[in-house]
């Protein structure tokens, strides 16, 4: 009986000991703060928790450019400051960040040193992280659905995220718990988990259908929702084999700049001349 207990009181120690906490952002589309909320937040909040043992995870979309038009309502410094700020330990390209230039997403790779890709040119396919002694790999994967700047691009574009994941897992050394971490549309990330068993955990984004947990076989899946309310802390047990989420709503004083303004005064000015040019000749 004294060893029953005994072998009770350890394992609920080591179950505690073993495992971690996520913060998973996805498909931000570089809303960062809607009325003093938002992922800007993490910047004060990660100050107040133990990162040794939390992997700070993006799954893409972090940018937008539903303008395609130069210099308007252009963000992406103010959202690469926040990426830096955070701190990101991994993160993925979704297809919004194809919607710049091929030179832009080249600086971009270069620049922000947490992107990963098993099928992106360019980027490591994985990463592994050690907290308490757990080995973790975090696999990134991009979709190849609804890119844009397709000539652009042509040579440069994701590959076959199925194919490119195979080959990753043939050579991935011995680790205990396997993240991937997806821009991939739903029934793909369906896919992955009854394909490749080895997979304990997909952090999705792209579909905007969440926030959305489930349990397929022995794995586990979450997809998460979109823009500034797209923050969650996820809590793994790789012992138990037992995920679960909570929501998280920060505040913060964040501001996002861009140089609209600027430009549409500069329009403005334009606008003026070319309508003198046009009275008077």
């Amino acid at each position: 009986m004294r060893c029953f207990f005994l072998f009770f009181i350890l394992t609920i120690f080591f179950s505690q000991c073993l495992s971690f906490q996520i913060v998973f952002t996805s498909d931000l589309h570089e809303t960062l703060n809607v009325d003093g909320f938002g992922p800007a937040g993490l910047i004060e909040w990660l100050s107040g928790i133990d990162r040794d043992k939390t992997l700070v995870l993006d799954g893409g979309d972090l940018f937008d450019s539903k303008i395609q038009l130069p210099f308007v309502g252009d963000r992406r410094s103010s959202v690469l400051e926040y990426v830096k700020k955070v701190g990101y330990d991994a993160m993925v390209l979704g297809n919004h960040e194809y919607y710049f230039s091929h030179k832009w997403l080249q600086e971009y790779k270069k620049i922000n040193k947490s992107l990963i890709g098993a099928n992106v040119q360019d980027l490591e396919p994985f990463r592994i992280f050690d907290i308490d002694g757990v080995k973790i790999a975090v696999i990134g994967l991009t979709t190849i659905q609804h890119l844009a700047n397709r000539v652009e691009y042509h040579n440069d574009l994701p590959k076959d995220p199925f194919e490119s994941l195979r080959k990753v897992l043939e050579t991935l050394p011995k680790v205990d718990y396997i993240i991937c971490l997806n821009h991939l549309q739903h029934e793909s990330d369906i896919k992955i988990l009854e394909s490749f068993p080895k997979i304990d955990l997909i952090l999705s984004g792209h579909d905007h259908r969440g926030p959305e947990l489930k349990k397929i076989q022995n794995s586990y899946l979450f997809e998460a929702a979109s823009h500034a309310e797209s923050i969650y802390l996820i809590d793994v047990d790789p012992i138990k084999k037992n995920v679960t989420y909570e929501k998280l709503k920060l505040p913060t004083n964040y501001i996002l700049r861009d140089n609209t303004v600027g430009t549409l005064l500069l329009a403005g000015v334009l606008i003026g001349i070319f309508s003198i040019l046009w009275v008077f000749f």
